[in-house]
C-alpha cells in the first residue's frame, strides 16, 4: 500500500446514489412523412354525360386488384429493421448525461499537526446579478464547504461598481463576507467584462464551533465516512495559514488589461485564480488564446515554481473541455469548431500538463463520467446534465505525492452541481496542510 493510499479512506460502492444517476437521453431526429398529392382530374363534359351514378360507382368493386389498392399493408420485419437502423445513424456522437458516483477520498478533520485547507472556485457569470438574485449564495457556499479561499471568475465589475448606490456591493461584502479579505482584478480595457476576485479567510478563531454542513448527496459513502462530512472548525484550527503576498496581475502588460488573474503566495505553494480567455463564437481569439496566452501563462507558472522554490496551483474557468470524459456529446460535428473543444485548445492543454502539472480532478477520479461544471442556460441543458467540464484545479506533481517532509498534499476535488446562480457550478479542492 502506498503512503498516499494509506492516508485516504477506502472506497466502496454505495446504494444511496439513485438521485445522481440520470438516465442517458437518446435523441433521434424524426423522419418526415410526405403527404400524398391528389391525382383526381376534373371530368370533361363528354365524360360527365356518360358517367355512371356516383353512389353506385363508389361501392362498385370490379376485381380483387381494385380492392387491394385501398388496403395499407403492414411493413415487413426487414423494412422495420431498416427504418430503425436509419434512426440510429442520425446520432453519431456520445450522449453521456449520467453522473457516475464519486467516493470521498479523505475526511477533512483538523488534528494537532495538520489541518484541512479548502479552496473553492466559481465562475459567477456576473457578480452583480448573483448578489441581486441570490444574496446568500456566496456566504452559504463558504459555510457549506468551510472555504479558506474563494476564487471567482467573470465578475464583470469595475472599481466604481463597488460604491454604486444601487447595488451597494461594498456594504454587501463587508456584511456577508466579514471573515475574508477581498482582492479584486478588474478589466481596464472593457467595462462589464471578465474580472476575477479572491476571498481569503483572515485566520483562525472566529465562529468557534461551526462545522461544515452537508457537502452534497452526489458523494458515495466510504467505509469510514457518512454522507454528512464533518470538517475542521474555524475555531479549532491548530495553526493559521495566512498568505504572504497577493498580486492582482500576472506581471505581463500584454495580458493584464482584462483582469484575468490574481496570484496569492502561501507558505507552501502559490495559488493563481485565472479566467482563461474564451476563443470566441467565431474562434476569432483562438490564435491569441493558444499561441500567446497559454504559452505565456505556462511560462509564468513555471517561473513561480522555480524561483519561489515551491509548488503552484492554478484554478478557475480554463475554457477547455479536455477530452471525451469532459463533454456530454463528444463526437458532435460542431464541437471541432466550438470554443473550448477545438483540437488546438485541447492540444495546448496537453502541453501544459506535459510540463509537469496535473489535472487534479481527473487524476483523483480517472473514471468519473457526467461530472461537468458548465451547462448552456439558453439551451436548458442543466437539468438533463448536458454539460462540459470547463473549470479545473491544476497543480504541480509534487502536491499529489505524500512525502514525509511535504507541507501540503492534495487530498480530494469535486464539483457542487446543485449550487445555483450561474451557468457554471463551484468546484472544490481539499488540501492537507501540515505543521
Amino acid at each position: 500500500m502506498s503512503r498516499r493510499s494509506s492516508t485516504r479512506l477506502k472506497s466502496s460502492s454505495s446504494t444511496n446514489n439513485n438521485d445522481e444517476e440520470a438516465a442517458s437521453n437518446k435523441i433521434f431526429a424524426s423522419i418526415p412523412t410526405e403527404e400524398k398529392k391528389s391525382t383526381k382530374k376534373r371530368a370533361s363534359p363528354k365524360t360527365a354525360a356518360v358517367a355512371p351514378d356516383k353512389k353506385k360507382a363508389a361501392t362498385k368493386r370490379t376485381s380483387p386488384t381494385d380492392e387491394a389498392d385501398d388496403v395499407v399493408e403492414p411493413p415487413t420485419a426487414a423494412a422495420a429493421a431498416e427504418v430503425k437502423e436509419k434512426k440510429k445513424k442520425l446520432v453519431t456522437h456520445q450522449q453521456w448525461t449520467e453522473m457516475t458516483p464519486l467516493t470521498r477520498l479523505w475526511n477533512p478533520i483538523a488534528t494537532e499537526n495538520s489541518r484541512p485547507f479548502t479552496i473553492v472556485s466559481w465562475n459567477v457569470a456576473g457578480l452583480r446579478a448573483l448578489v441581486k438574485n441570490r444574496p446568500d449564495a456566496l456566504p452559504d457556499l463558504c459555510r457549506r464547504t468551510n472555504a479558506d479561499v474563494l476564487c471567482l471568475q467573470e465578475t464583470k465589475l469595475q472599481m466604481e461598481n463597488m460604491d454604486d448606490k444601487k447595488s451597494k456591493l461594498r456594504e454587501y461584502f463587508t456584511e456577508k463576507m466579514l471573515d475574508y479579505d477581498c482582492h479584486w482584478s478588474y478589466s481596464l480595457e472593457k467595462k462589464g467584462y471578465s474580472g476575477t476576485a479572491m476571498f481569503i479567510r483572515r485566520g483562525a478563531g472566529e465562529d468557534k464551533g461551526k462545522k461544515q454542513s452537508k457537502s452534497g448527496d452526489f458523494f458515495a459513502s466510504s467505509a469510514n465516512d457518512s454522507a454528512t462530512i464533518d470538517s475542521k472548525t474555524k475555531g479549532d484550527d491548530p495553526f493559521p495559514f495566512p498568505p504572504i503576498n497577493v498580486k492582482t496581475e500576472l506581471g505581463l502588460p500584454k495580458h493584464d488589461g482584462e483582469g484575468r488573474t490574481i496570484i496569492a503566495e502561501f507558505p507552501s505553494f502559490f495559488l493563481t485564480n485565472v479566467y482563461v480567455p474564451n476563443s470566441g463564437q467565431k474562434l476569432e481569439r483562438l490564435d491569441y488564446r493558444t499561441n500567446k496566452w497559454d504559452i505565456d501563462f505556462l511560462t509564468k507558472m513555471q517561473q513561480l515554481e522555480t524561483e519561489g522554490n515551491k509548488p503552484v496551483i492554478w484554478l478557475g474557468d480554463l475554457n477547455v473541455a479536455h477530452n471525451e470524459k469532459d463533454t456530454w456529446n463528444e463526437g458532435a460535428k460542431h464541437l471541432a469548431k466550438s470554443a473550448g473543444t477545438t483540437a488546438e485548445e485541447r492540444a495546448s492543454f496537453d502541453v501544459q500538463m506535459g510540463a509537469g502539472f496535473v489535472d487534479v480532478f481527473r487524476s483523483l477520479h480517472p473514471d468519473a463520467r457526467g461530472h461537468y461544471s458548465y451547462w448552456s442556460q439558453r439551451a436548458g441543458n442543466r437539468e438533463p446534465n448536458k454539460g462540459l467540464r470547463l473549470d479545473y484545479f491544476i497543480c504541480s506533481k509534487g502536491l499529489m505525492e505524500d512525502g514525509d517532509d511535504d507541507m501540503a498534499i492534495v487530498r480530494d476535488s469535486f464539483m457542487i452541481p446543485d449550487a445555483l446562480g450561474s451557468d457554471h457550478c463551484p468546484i472544490v479542492l481539499e488540501i492537507e496542510i501540515r505543521k
